[in-house]
């Protein structure tokens, strides 16, 4: 059984990362041993405590005065969790999920620049399509005409106009 420990041992990569553990020979640290070298308690967060004028209760028991600010506002880079931009131990608000980098984005424009930006985007959109069509060349041959009031007799056995390939009216020609 110790053979294959010390096989599975050494068929697994020493990769270590802030999320593995330090792998030991025994699973259950001797009594005696892990009272002497526990490792020292997480130190408490540095967060600002409440204002004692504005909330004597709450920095009596030290609570920490929790910032309403979105994570999306922070620097980017230099915290614990790069992703979530939080430290570890940071103490977690109650709103925790509006403040996440996963929140609905927070924007630095009003929403009257937006929307006059918006304006002016679909109006140049709208003149260069005007433009575009104004300026398309004309075809280069006449609309195609049918005899017979636009073959009427031919196509349905009826005399009803509605039936014909093209009417008078299309047949036309503008002269220009």
């Amino acid at each position: 059984m110790l053979a294959t420990r010390q096989l599975a041992r050494l068929a697994t990569p020493s990769v270590r990362s802030y999320a593995t553990v330090k792998r030991t020979t025994t699973s259950i640290p001797p009594p005696e041993e892990s009272m002497e070298t526990a490792p020292p308690p997480i130190p408490m967060s540095t967060a600002p405590q409440f204002n004692p004028e504005h909330e004597p209760a709450l920095h009596a028991m030290g609570y920490p005065a929790l910032s309403g600010a979105s994570r999306q506002l922070r620097n980017p880079k230099g915290w614990w969790d790069n992703q979530e931009r939080v430290n570890f131990g940071e103490p977690v608000p109650e709103n925790d999920d509006i403040q996440s980098m996963w929140a609905p984005d927070v924007h630095k424009i009003k929403p009257s620049s937006a929307l006059s930006q918006l304006l002016l985007m679909f109006g140049a959109v709208g003149v260069f399509a005007f433009g575009v069509y104004e300026m398309r060349a004309q075809p280069h041959a006449l609309p195609r005409a049918y005899p017979h009031d636009g073959l009427v007799q031919a196509l349905s056995g009826t005399e009803d106009s509605q039936y014909a390939a093209r009417t008078e009216a299309e047949n036309a020609v503008e002269d220009e």
